[in-house]
């Protein structure tokens, strides 16, 4: 019997999803919680039945979602770390293991691939308008070559060791042992190293200092309990039904279940970012109605301060840390957070529902899950800009074209959203080539509108290349041969 993916709160312990999470790769309704990783892209070049037992021989060493909830009980209760795995597959993947097209996952992007920017996607959903290729605004001529030539799938390693020394030595044998298994059967056309930072206060963090990673969804009633804990859920319900990021996996039994993913190597400009932060701040400060600093303008940007604190909250006392508990009812003209800050843009708590009459359900659907990671230097202050550094940025989704793209095409490109002429987002916000990002309406004064100056801030953030993959179940994965 098929799992009710219209559950939420749910354990891991549930005895009618044994099955489910036995099949269910991990990494999807939690994350694995490792420090470091290695992801592992390669392409097939060995016939489709070798290409199949390859496949299905690597399948016992996938961590299931059941097997991740054994790891991290056995290494709390003092055991070792152990390796983290995913495999996940493109639709050339599919087509390169010989797999009927009534196998393959359904989603449009995920069959045309991120490298298509011919195929037209319906992302807007009212008013006129005209269903719209290249919905990202890419230009694949700038992505690493890697990324540009064909990718049929992506395997996950993450490990947290002793030491990073001891740490490094393992991802690299793990991957040593992974060509030598692939001899014949694939190359490895990209090792792709990413780790986790943290500040001070031990919190996760992406190259531009803020805090990453604070409201993904929660779809065990556990996380939800540790999200009660850290300021409640009474103004934002941080839970999720398991049909946000699974399908089901159209080659597995009843029990099998997948996920969309989409992956995109994200550079990021940090001394550009924060020179123009700068005159930002400096800006406001002479235009506006109070006097700010850099990390204020940042904040105004990401919709966060640096330590995860919204910028919306403010109380008598001063800033209030809710990081999740909050909306946007009490700062409905964007007067407090601008309608353009990051978070906001991505995340909208409930301006879709007062701008456009939307039920609450059609905005919390379009949540996507991130498992994204840095890659590069860890030195925050570099010297020069476009420096080897950014965001491997992973979004897991029960659909990449009502999810990942209307997210980023319809809110983080659109100009329009949420009201007219609010601009684009300052972070992951990009126009076509060609056109100029208008400026984006910052509020001089902290809560109110009499002051507001106008001022571009964006392109501190491009794609270095990416692809659409689904992460199968593991009942497909091990079962390859026995297809009809």
């Amino acid at each position: 019997m098929s799992a009710n993916l219209n559950q939420t709160n749910i354990e891991i312990d549930d005895p009618n999803f044994q099955d489910v999470f036995t099949n269910l790769q991990g990494n999807i309704l939690k994350g694995h919680g490792r420090d470091h990783s290695r992801h592992v892209f390669f392409r097939f070049i060995g016939n489709s039945d070798e290409n199949c037992r390859w496949v299905e021989k690597f399948a016992s060493k996938i961590t299931s979602t059941l097997g991740q909830e054994q790891q991290t009980r056995q290494y709390k209760a003092g055991g070792r770390h152990q390796v983290f795995v995913n495999l996940m597959l493109s639709c050339s993947g599919y087509q390169a293991l010989g797999i009927k097209q009534k196998y393959w996952p359904q989603d449009l992007a995920f069959r045309s691939g991120m490298k298509d920017l011919q195929v037209r996607y319906d992302t807007v959903p009212r008013g006129d308008h005209q269903p719209k290729s290249n919905p990202l605004n890419d230009d694949v001529q700038q992505w690493e070559s890697a990324f540009r030539s064909d990718i049929d799938g992506m395997i996950l390693l993450a490990y947290a060791g002793d030491s990073p020394s001891e740490t490094d030595q393992l991802l690299a044998d793990k991957v040593t042992e992974l060509k030598n298994e692939l001899a014949g059967i694939a190359e490895i056309t990209l090792v792709q190293v990413g780790h986790v930072m943290r500040n001070d206060k031990a919190q996760v963090i992406e190259h531009f200092g803020f805090v990453d990673g604070v409201s993904n969804p929660k779809f065990f009633f556990s996380d939800l309990n540790e999200e009660f804990k850290n300021g409640g859920y009474s103004r934002n319900d941080a839970s999720a039904s398991l049909n946000t990021v699974l399908v089901k996996d159209p080659g597995g039994d009843g029990n099998s279940y997948g996920t969309y993913v989409t992956y995109r190597k994200l550079q990021q400009n940090i001394k550009g970012f924060w020179k123009k932060l700068d005159l930002l701040a400096n800006t406001l400060s002479e235009l506006g109605q109070q006097k700010v600093d850099a990390e204020y303008a940042g904040a105004l940007c990401v919709g966060r301060f640096k330590d995860g604190t919204p910028i919306s909250e403010q109380g008598n006392d001063g800033w209030s840390n809710l990081f999740n508990n909050f909306n946007y009812d009490d700062d409905v003209d964007g007067l407090r957070c601008p309608f353009h800050a990051h978070t906001r843009k991505t995340n909208p708590r409930g301006d879709t529902v007062r701008q456009f009459n939307s039920p609450p359900t059609i905005e919390q659907s379009r949540r996507i899950v991130r498992r994204g990671i840095s890659f590069g230097e860890k030195n925050l202050a570099p010297d020069s800009e476009w420096t080897e550094a950014g965001l491997l940025f992973i979004s897991l989704q029960a659909s990449i074209v009502d999810q990942f793209i209307f997210m980023q095409h319809t809110w983080c490109n659109n100009e329009g959203f949420i009201r007219k002429k609010t601009g684009i987002d300052p972070l992951v916000g990009q126009l076509a080539n060609g056109e100029t990002p208008q400026p984006q309406s910052w509020p001089g004064k902290w809560g109110n509108g009499a002051s507001k100056v106008d001022f571009e801030f964006s392109g501190f953030v491009r794609n270095l290349g990416g692809e659409y993959l689904f992460m199968p179940s593991i009942h497909f994965l091990r079962h390859l041969s026995t297809l009809d």
